[in-house]
């Protein structure tokens, strides 16, 4: 008899890293670095390969990373690779270091004076000495800390939260007086808290610092109007329309000033440079449309209105004010200026509100009959639940479970489809789908990818819902309330009954229910991506860590694979 063996064929380390190389030479970067994960964990002590493993991963953006295996190379394998040095510099100086960045510059031109990127680096010393002066000669840390603090105040802003953001503000800027950005947000923040006297003399400071500082003239021109001082409003729109932005954010800038000082031709200038800068981005379309519609350029509106539709269809701006130009080119309706937003106005989205509201108090035959008479229904329910996530789309979820309203089953698998919708809210959707009967796959947007998710049917536990199984649930529950910020009981309900008919009829039997409801409770977490880890709901629940690990084990080998959760 003939003795077939099946012979083990393991590729080498320099194979791996051949492919690596072809593949970030045709730009395929991740593929790249798994090629190269393998070459390095066969050939670890190889500094060569290490070396471009490090470089690899710094080009994708995993910077500390990056770095770990830098210092690894110099502390380990070979601490005159002197290319390593000039690395740690570049990878410390993106985290912001500067301090430790600066160090590692010298240590390369110490090594190699006259090296690959010695006129490089010695251009960034210099460029650092001056960085360090400027921020108060503060270490990394400290420095790290008031970024921080500013990143902060940014967001206190965004949510209107100005006298945080105030306070956050005149700490980082009385660490780094110099910082202009920090100083023109200060000057703002006073603005909107009504100091507007304060506002005007730190915006002066930043002009007596930078003339042309577009930030603050523009803002000195908001001021000035707010005021109602004209003539210095003349002046600064002046001043403004003299300077040339370089980048999109400044030029956005200079056109959003001059929209909101109601300058609508020099608007109507500033945006047409604006968009010629990016003419595919839907913001700027818009925002040019609008500058062209106050200008009473109805055919350019329209035609960028159009233009919208096609590069941004998730907006509604498109087909809101395509309309609304059509009927204001035509006489239909009296002329008004627009204001200068990405959004749809306060009484239209009232408008659109009120019909939803319609639609919540009818019967299921009358909203069939609704959805048949009114094309613009589903375009509006889909609006409201990505305008309101929580109370309005969550009103609307249970209308459609309680009726069973399938004819609304295209809005629901559009709106998963969404990249700003929650993950948890997805996997509610998905659930909301299968019980109203609609069929599988359900096709949703997950962690940038579409991914096809099945549930099996409905119908097994009729009659069969056991005592324990409500325990469990209602355990899980009781625990979890004040917990978390957004809607989980829905979720943890559809999860738990997911689980206990996907393993019917052979359902684990329920011993400790504590421990199955900590095991839910994790379950949760993973599918909704919250930070919660086993050893915090074993305290939580007072149970052993190792059998939540068990018991989850479990739950996830019967639905984990459905939204690609792995235990």
């Amino acid at each position: 008899m003939k003795n077939n063996k099946v012979v083990s064929f393991e590729r080498g380390a320099d194979f791996y890293f051949g492919l690596s190389f072809k593949h970030i030479q045709s730009g395929r970067l991740k593929t790249a670095l798994r090629y190269i994960e393998k070459a390095v964990k066969i050939k670890p002590d190889d500094s060569y390969m290490q070396f471009n493993y490090a470089g690899l991963l710094a080009e994708l953006g995993h910077i500390e990373h990056s770095t770990s295996v830098l210092l690894n190379i110099i502390n380990n394998l070979d601490p005159d690779y002197d290319e390593c040095y000039f690395g740690l510099g570049c990878n410390y100086l993106q985290m912001q270091k500067i301090k430790k960045a600066l160090e590692y510059f010298e240590k390369y031109l110490k090594l190699v004076p006259y090296g690959e990127y010695a006129e490089e680096a010695e251009h960034l010393v210099d460029m650092l000495y001056l960085i360090i002066e400027a921020n108060n000669n503060l270490d990394d840390e400290e420095l790290e800390h008031i970024y921080k603090m500013e990143e902060e105040a940014i967001k206190f802003m965004e949510r209107r939260e100005y006298e945080k953001a105030l306070k956050n503000l005149e700490e980082v800027v009385s660490k780094l007086p110099n910082a202009i950005p920090a100083k023109n947000n200060l000057s703002l923040t006073h603005y909107y808290v009504g100091n507007i006297s304060t506002a005007i003399s730190i915006a002066k400071d930043v002009l007596e610092y930078e003339k042309d500082n577009i930030h603050a003239n523009c803002n000195l021109a908001i001021f000035y109007n707010k005021l109602g001082i004209n003539n210095l409003v003349e002046r600064q729109v002046r001043l403004i329309k003299k300077l040339y932005p370089d980048s999109e954010d400044y030029a956005y800038k200079i056109a959003d000033t001059l929209g909101c000082l109601n300058r609508y031709k020099e608007a109507y200038d500033a945006y047409r440079r604006l968009i010629r800068m990016d003419d595919k981005n839907p913001q700027y379309i818009h925002l040019m449309a609008v500058a062209a519609f106050n200008c009473k350029k109805f055919n350019e509106a329209l035609d960028l209105w159009k233009k919208l539709q096609k590069y941004d269809g998730e907006s509604y701006l498109g087909d809101y004010y395509y309309g609304l130009a059509v009927k204001a080119k035509e006489g239909i309706d009296d002329f008004r200026y627009l204001p200068y937003i990405c959004q749809l106005p306060k009484e239209e989205v009232g408008r659109r509100i009120d019909k939803v509201y319609q639609f919540l108090s009818l019967e299921k035959d009358e909203i069939k009959e609704l959805i048949i008479n009114d094309n613009s229904i589903k375009e509006i329910i889909y609006f409201v639940i990505s305008f309101d996530k929580l109370v309005l789309r969550k009103m609307i979820f249970d209308k459609i479970k309680k009726e069973e309203i399938i004819e609304l089953e295209d809005v629901i698998r559009k709106y998963i489809l969404r990249p700003d919708v929650d993950k948890s809210i997805k996997i509610e959707s998905v659930f909301l789908l299968n019980k109203i009967g609609c069929k599988e796959p359900y096709h949703v947007l997950i962690d940038g990818e579409v991914k096809a998710i099945s549930i099996e049917p409905d119908n097994l536990l009729k009659g069969e819902w056991r005592k324990e199984w409500e325990d469990v649930k209602n355990t899980t529950l009781k625990m979890m309330k004040n917990c978390y910020k957004t809607p989980y009981t829905n979720i943890v309900e559809d999860i738990w009954y997911d689980f206990i008919k996907s393993s019917y009829p052979d359902v684990p039997k329920i011993g400790r229910i504590e421990i199955w409801a900590a095991a839910l409770e994790f379950a949760y977490c993973r599918f909704t991506c919250k930070d919660v880890t086993q050893q915090q709901l074993a305290d939580k629940y007072k149970v052993s860590k190792s059998s939540i690990s068990e018991k989850s084990r479990i739950i996830f080998s019967y639905i984990g694979n459905k939204f690609g959760e792995r235990e």
